[in-house]
């Protein structure tokens, strides 16, 4: 058996334990599933950012996010992984999740720059949470349909500190004025990408928008 299905095997593993836990937050502690998703949404992408370290073949990625893709997909038609399943709204977010990532992990492959993948998957897995937390504590005022004020500014606030974290370890040659510029614009897309998406589209918005704003600003 190869390393990298060793990581494979590993890394799998992980994820069926984040799903567990998951699980026992929504039966035994009687989380609610809004809660249960979000958790689900942070581990998830914080366990992706161990893919540039562990995967030297493209493949293995799209295996491993092909396989979750798989599962999700029939849990979801059989009832199971209620943890994440059970909303009473229509949404496709943990679906678009594994695709994202296979995607944002090939920008990362062509030039093997960190930050091209790092970036959009911490803004997709941390300023969402960030934005529904604040939003329901502190919605201020209603935006567009179900988004309030409070949870983009949240958004706009988490998706700008990880640009300038993120920058400030993979662009230490970059000039500041324009790493600055790219962080403020960057938060400032994906904030509006978060806020006009609709049914888990921003899973795929987000991180697209962040890429797009790496890549040709």
């Amino acid at each position: 058996m190869s390393v990298q299905t060793q990581h494979l095997l590993l890394l799998s593993i992980a994820y069926l334990v984040l799903f567990g836990i998951c699980e026992y937050l929504y039966h035994v502690r009687h989380w609610q599933t809004e809660n249960t998703r979000k958790v689900a949404h942070a581990g998830s992408g914080l366990l992706a950012l161990s893919f540039p370290f562990i995967f030297q073949d493209y493949r293995y990625v799209v295996l491993i996010c092909a396989l979750f893709l798989v599962i999700l997909v029939i849990t979801k038609y059989t009832g199971l992984l209620r943890s994440i399943h059970a909303v009473a709204r229509v949404t496709y977010g943990s679906s678009m999740f594994p695709i994202v990532v296979s995607i944002c992990f090939w920008f990362y492959s062509r030039d093997q720059d960190l930050i091209k993948f790092y970036l959009p998957i911490l803004v997709m897995a941390l300023a969402d949470p960030a934005a529904c937390l604040f939003g329901r504590q502190f919605p201020l005022t209603k935006l567009y349909k179900k988004k309030t004020l409070g949870g983009s500014l949240a958004f706009f606030a988490t998706a700008l500190f990880l640009g300038l974290l993120c920058f400030s370890i993979f662009q230490t040659g970059a000039s500041l004025d324009k790493w600055l510029y790219k962080c403020v614009l960057l938060a400032l897309c994906t904030t509006l990408a978060e806020a006009f998406s609709q049914k888990g589209s921003d899973n795929l918005t987000i991180p697209l928008s962040a890429l797009g704003v790496l890549a040709w600003v």
